[in-house]
């Protein structure tokens, strides 16, 4: 009873071995037909197939992370798949995974799946070389299709000392592909900026289908140039300058990196290109001279000789003057020629286009003790006019000409509707204090 068990559970296991192997026998024929990589694969299936949803079923994978692959089907018969496939663009002749399935057969039961791989064959050329360098490399060779390193070497002609490696990709899965399509010349010492150098081959290149070419090339490449300034704003030596302003900076080249460090000043620095801007956190105190340090690198990696200037601020004498900030905490600060006589939480405009309280450098205007606004159903006390309908005035009040608490309680944040809120005391204090025709300067 035993021994017959065991027979049936081999007879199960041997029929569906069979199985599994007849879903997967089918006759693969693969073809190249010319010399740009289109190759053709002949499926027979043996059994008639279902041919409808074929294109979802039929997935061709590079081993190249990025290389797309064009494909065309067309049915022979009802057991009879052709499938063209053809690399999109340079580099060519990587490994390909052909996957096709699975197809419901005639059988019941029955699907069919292949899995077959291909490689087309490439002749080998150098189609691109880096045209602008770093004087540190690497000088990146793009070839046609993968070749062989050890006949790269052979045949290569630089007239300066180098190491030659492979270049590496990544993958969006994170699994690494040595590229041998592409190669890296890293110098072993520095080249000279702004000088131009030849690359030359002249030997044998062989693919990985082992097609072996007499090859030749001859290219030049640049070092990139060391970058520099051009220009400053302010000039350097620039006097009289605005107490609030960019400090912009425009180079020779196209910049990776850029740091501009400003004696006593904290900002962002912006960089777009050829030019970095440093806007600051706060204004300029009157009558200062202002040091600033530029460093930074190109997209070449080559980095610049530090750069130092200096501009000197307009002197204020005993004016007033008022700078509101609106960066968080925003604020109000009153001056009398370089000394700071009072500063004042605020709240600016909220920053849409409806709202957002206007920068820039105003003069103040007329004043009153008290206003009303009947389209947001809002006064307040205390005003001074900074430009048309924005005033710098108390925290907003009701019909009742009570405090609206909530609006109180938002002192220090973008809250107003363009106007500049102060707190009650603070406004009457700014209203009896700051005259007409004092400066003021609004910045974000």
């Amino acid at each position: 009873m035993k021994g017959r068990k065991y027979i049936i559970v081999f007879f199960l296991v041997a029929i569906g071995a069979m199985w599994f192997l007849f879903s997967r026998a089918s006759s693969v024929t693969i073809r190249q037909l010319d010399d740009l990589g289109t190759v053709r694969v002949t499926i027979n299936f043996y059994v008639p197939v279902e041919q409808t949803g074929i294109e979802d079923k039929v997935k061709l994978i590079s081993e190249r992370p990025g290389t797309e692959i064009i494909k065309s089907l067309r049915w022979i018969d009802d057991k009879t798949l052709e499938i063209f496939a053809m690399e999109k663009n340079l580099p060519r002749g990587f490994n390909t995974t052909l996957q096709v399935g699975p197809l419901k057969t005639a059988i019941p039961g029955l699907y069919k799946v292949v899995k077959t791989n291909f490689r087309a064959s490439i002749s080998p050329f150098l189609y691109r070389i880096s045209p602008i360098v770093s004087s540190t490399g690497p000088i990146r060779l793009y070839f046609s299709t993968p070749v062989k390193i050890e006949a790269l070497k052979k045949g290569l002609i630089v007239n300066f000392d180098y190491v030659l490696r492979h270049n590496y990709m990544i993958s969006e899965s994170g699994r690494v592909f040595k590229d041998e399509s592409s190669f890296e010349l890293v110098p072993k010492q520095p080249l000279v900026p702004g000088e131009q150098y030849e690359v030359k081959f002249d030997g044998l290149l062989s693919n990985y289908t082992n097609d072996i070419r007499k090859t030749g090339f001859h290219q030049i490449f640049k070092v990139a140039d060391v970058p520099k300034i051009v220009k400053t704003e302010p000039a350097d030596g620039e006097k009289d300058v605005k107490l609030y302003n960019l400090i912009s900076v425009d180079f020779s080249e196209d910049m990776k990196e850029v740091d501009i460090k400003v004696e006593g000043m904290m900002g962002d620095i912006k960089l777009e290109g050829k030019t970095a801007t440093f806007k600051p956190y706060t204004v300029f105190k009157p009558n200062a001279t202002y040091e600033v340090k530029v460093t930074g690198k190109s997209i070449f990696d080559e980095e610049m000789s530090p750069y130092a200037f200096e501009f000197t601020t307009v002197d204020m004498e005993d004016k007033w003057w008022v700078e509101v900030n609106l960066r968080p905490i925003q604020k109000v600060t009153v001056y009398r020629g370089d000394k700071v006589i009072k500063s004042m939480v605020a709240s600016g405009g909220i920053p849409d286009d409806e709202n957002r309280t206007p920068l820039g450098f105003f003069t103040l205007q007329d004043r009153g003790e008290y206003f009303w606004t009947e389209r947001i159903q809002e006064g307040g006390l205390y005003w001074v006019r900074i430009t048309g309908n924005y005033l710098i005035h108390s925290v907003p009040r009701n019909k009742d000409n009570e405090i609206i608490e909530e609006e109180l309680k938002k002192l220090g944040i973008p809250a107003s509707h363009g106007c500049v809120r102060l707190k009650d005391e603070d406004a009457k204090w700014f209203y009896d204090t700051v005259p007409t025709g004092a400066l003021v300067i609004i910045h974000d």
